[in-house]
């Protein structure tokens, strides 16, 4: 039995080689090219790069903090309201729910939650952000069953299907 399943082994690594040979590595020249093209950063150095993702980090905390502040002025704990930060798309076993598509799962930004339900779900952004196609994995994730989230207190809470993610954007 053992020897069997060494010699599919070598014979699976064998015919990866053959298919390997088809295709030759790219010179590392254009291999940096190629890299510096795709994430159109070819006109930046790393200092720049850096000082901009810093930057970036902190302008979407910044938005962040500011909704969260309105969040609890408008649905105020002492009226039975809860605010979940970052929540997880999950199924009524309380698991994460992975979109088909990506094999990622979905987290929100923040979640409103009153009697066990959802009553809004807000994804917060600059006013220049695409969110094109993390609105369609969360559609995915939500035919599929990912229609709860876990609250602080470790509960599921319902999303009802009249319920979606609104998208507050923030300069």
């Amino acid at each position: 039995m053992t020897g069997s399943v060494f010699s599919e082994v070598a014979g699976l690594k064998t015919r990866l080689f053959e298919l390997a040979a088809d295709y030759a590595p790219l010179p590392e020249a254009e291999l940096n090219k190629r890299i510096d093209e795709k994430l159109s950063f070819s006109r930046m150095n790393l200092e720049d790069l850096g000082e901009s993702i810093i930057q970036n980090k902190e302008d979407g905390l910044r938005r962040e903090h500011d909704v969260y502040k309105d969040l609890v002025d408008k649905y105020p704990e002492k009226k039975g309201y809860t605010i979940v930060p970052e929540a997880y798309l999950r199924n009524s076993d309380g698991y994460i729910v992975r979109d088909p598509l990506t094999d990622q799962g979905r987290r929100v930004d923040f979640a409103v939650v009153k009697n066990g339900k959802v009553v809004d779900m807000i994804e917060v952004t600059s006013p220049t952000a695409d969110k094109t196609e993390q609105t369609a994995k969360e559609n995915r994730i939500r035919e599929i069953g990912g229609n709860y989230i876990r609250t602080s207190d470790g509960t599921l809470a319902e999303i009802p299907s009249e319920i979606r993610t609104r998208i507050e954007r923030r300069k």
